[in-house]
């Protein structure tokens, strides 16, 4: 696996940083833990935008600053932004499992190297709209946590908002930390749903406070109120197919 280039590093934290804080009003973060167990840390996303590596940053430099970064691109979207390969990306094509199952042992030797590395990841695979739903998880996310395992999954629901400014607001909620040991597997429906709570969480507050979000939104390390809304995503699903049907027999 690459290492990613100090120098580049560098380069990021004094001429990228500022670049990219002109370009947005805030990044606003909620939910955040105020302890962790000492096990590497897999960062569980939604992938709504281009930002959301950085957005993402933010909570690794909050929790874990001195910790090694890896965020996980496709191959496509590595060509797309190369520079992002001397910083902390790694590479993969979904449709290789060579390609996977070389990236994800990369990763497991990092976290044994490192138990303190943390890991982001973007199981929809592509960029989707933050009211979707279902988020459509691919089962990779549950293969890479048993490879890392013992590991803890912090899921995390990022939302894009412009508000009452031209720059847009970048919003990250973060929900319950899910430790995995050796002995237990990651459930892809656990894993969606709690980033699913996290969303509807995320976007009801914003549907209640409107313009005022920012003003209103907690200290990171609160959490959000709890959305009055399915948070299965199959429940999700279920329930707006049967509310169609009835539309229709009426």
């Amino acid at each position: 696996m690459p290492q990613p280039s100090l120098r580049a590093l560098r380069a990021f934290e004094i001429f990228f940083l500022p670049w990219m804080r002109r370009r947005i009003e805030a990044v606003r973060l909620a939910g955040l833990p105020a302890a962790l167990p000492d096990a590497p840390l897999l960062v569980v996303a939604n992938h709504i935008s281009w930002w959301d590596g950085f957005t993402l940053r933010e909570i690794h430099r909050r929790l874990r600053p001195r910790a090694p970064l890896r965020v996980v691109m496709t191959e496509r979207e590595l060509r797309q932004n190369r520079v992002l390969g001397w910083i902390a990306a790694v590479a993969l094509d979904p449709g290789s499992p060579a390609s996977v199952l070389r990236t994800f042992r990369g990763l497991r030797r990092l976290c044994h190297e490192r138990p303190d590395a943390v890991v982001l990841f973007f199981p929809q695979g592509r960029i989707w709209p933050s009211h979707r739903r279902p988020l459509g998880f691919a089962r990779g996310i549950t293969t890479l946590a048993r490879m890392l395992a013992p590991v803890t999954v912090l899921p995390v629901a990022l939302h894009i908002e412009p508000l009452a400014t031209l720059k847009p607001t970048l919003f990250a909620s973060a929900g319950s930390p899910l430790p995995f040991d050796r002995d237990e597997h990651a459930s892809l429906v656990d894993l969606e749903t709690a980033v699913t709570a996290e969303a509807d969480a995320l976007l009801a507050f914003l549907a209640a406070h409107g313009e005022g979000s920012g003003r209103a939104w907690p200290d990171e390390f609160d959490r959000l109120p709890r959305a009055q809304v399915p948070t299965d995503p199959t429940l999700a699903t279920g329930a707006r197919r049967a509310k169609a049907g009835r539309a229709r027999e009426n």
